[in-house]
C-alpha cells in the first residue's frame, strides 16, 4: 500500500484525485518544536479522511534535552488530540536532526514516554538513513519505524512500518513534489476479505491422502490386471500434489501420510488418487515410517489486529523470510486478521 506525507508547503491537495490514483495513506504535519502548528493541519486531516485515506500526524523535533522533548510532546498532543477520531495511523516523532548532542537518545525516549502518558494512540518514529543507523537504531523498543532511504530498497533495516522511498514524487491532485511512502513488514494487519471457498480440485486432492491409506490387496476379478504399488510415507510438513510433474498444484499431503506409489521417474512419484493418478516430489517420500517421526511439525498462528510479520518471527523464533515463503506473502508482507499463518 502506498501513500505520501504533506505539510503546508505542499499547497492545496485534491485528496479525492490522489485517492483515485491509488494512494491510501496520508501522513500530515501537525507541529514543529514548541510553538509552530502547521496552518493546514486541520483542513488536511479532515479532507484526507473524507476522501478515504488512512491518516496519521507527525511532529518535527527541535528538542535540545529530555525536558524540552517532554514539552514538545505535550505541545504535539495538544494540537492533535481533537483530531484522533480521524486517525488510523500513528502519531509520529520526526527525528532527523540532532539538537540534543549526547542526550539525543534520552530525549527521544522522553518524548515517547511523555506522549504515552497523554494518549493510548499508537506511536511511531520517523528517521532517515545514516542518521538513524548511527544514532537511533535499537533504542526505540516497541515503537515501529518509518524509515527514509531514497534507494531501490530500505538499505540498513529489515523491520519497518513505512518506507519513505522518494522525496520528489508526483501525485495526481498535488502540484508540489511530495515524499512517497510504502508499507513494510511491520505494517499492521487489515481486515480479512471473505475466505474463498475451497475448489473442487483441492477437495479431490485432500481425498488422496485418505485413499492412499487403503491397502492395495483388494480382490480383483482378474489378478493379472492388478496394478502393483509400493507404500511410501510423507516426510515433509506439507507436500504439494500436482496434476503432472511440475504442473498445477491440486492440494497437499501432510507429514506422515501414507501413499501408494505406482512408479518414480526423474524425481517425481506417480501416486494413486482414487481412480486417477497425481504426482508428488519423490524427494519427500520414504519407505520407512520411522523416518517421518523426526520431521518438525509446523506451528500456526491466527492473526489478530496489531500483529506484524516481524513481531511474529521474533515471537516464534523464525525469520521474516521464512514466514513469507511458507505463506506465499506478497512483497509488502500483507497479512489479514483472522487468517491462520504458519509461523514456525
Amino acid at each position: 500500500m502506498k501513500g505520501f506525507d504533506i505539510y503546508h508547503g505542499s499547497g492545496t491537495v485534491n485528496f479525492k484525485k490522489a485517492y483515485a490514483a491509488g494512494y491510501r495513506i496520508a501522513m500530515v504535519k501537525a507541529t514543529e518544536g514548541k510553538t509552530f502548528k502547521d496552518p493546514k493541519f486541520s483542513a488536511n486531516v479532515k479532507a484526507a479522511k473524507a476522501a478515504g485515506f488512512k491518516v496519521g500526524a507527525y511532529h518535527f523535533a527541535r528538542f535540545t534535552s529530555p525536558a524540552v522533548a517532554r514539552q514538545e510532546a505535550r505541545y504535539f498532543y495538544g494540537a492533535v488530540k481533537g483530531y484522533l477520531k480521524y486517525m488510523d495511523e500513528p502519531l509520529v516523532l520526526d527525528l532527523e536532526v540532532n539538537h540534543a548532542g549526547s542526550q539525543l537518545v534520552a530525549s527521544m525516549q522522553a518524548f515517547f514516554s511523555e506522549l504515552k502518558k497523554l494518549t493510548g494512540h499508537r506511536l511511531m518514529l520517523y528517521s532517515m538513513g545514516y542518521f538513524y543507523l548511527s544514532n537511533l537504531k535499537g533504542h526505540h523498543p516497541g515503537i515501529p519505524l518509518w524509515y527514509a532511504r531514497y534507494a531501490s530498497s530500505p538499505i540498513g533495516v529489515h523491520s519497518y512500518y513505512l518506507w519513505q522511498k522518494s522525496q520528489s514524487g508526483k501525485v495526481p491532485g498535488i502540484s508540489a513534489y511530495v515524499d512517497i511512502n510504502e508499507t513494510g513488514p511491520d505494517y499492521p494487519s487489515t481486515l480479512q476479505a471473505e475466505v474463498k471457498k475451497a475448489t473442487a480440485a483441492v477437495t479431490t486432492a485432500k481425498k488422496a491422502a485418505s485413499t492412499a491409506k487403503e491397502t492395495t490387496t483388494k480382490a480383483v476379478a482378474r489378478p493379472t490386471t492388478a496394478v502393483k504399488t509400493t507404500p511410501y510415507y510423507v516426510t515433509a510438513s506439507k507436500l504439494n500434489i500436482r496434476k503432472s510433474p511440475g504442473g498445477a498444484i491440486l492440494g497437499h499431503l501432510n507429514h506422515g501420510d501414507r501413499v501408494q506409489v505406482l512408479g518414480i521417474s526423474a524425481g517425481w512419484a506417480k501416486i494413486k488418487s482414487g481412480s486417477n493418478v497425481v504426482y508428488v516430489s519423490a524427494k519427500y517420500l520414504s519407505k520407512s515410517q520411522t523416518a517421518t517421526k523426526t520431521a518438525p511439525k509446523p506451528v500456526y498462528h491466527t492473526i489478530v489486529r496489531g500483529d506484524t510479520v516481524g513481531a511474529l518471527a521474533k515471537k516464534y523464533g523464525s525469520t521474516i523470510k521464512q514466514i513469507k515463503s511458507w505463506n506465499k506473502l506478497d512483497s509488502k508482507y500483507t497479512i489479514y486478521v483472522g487468517k491462520k499463518l504458519r509461523v514456525k
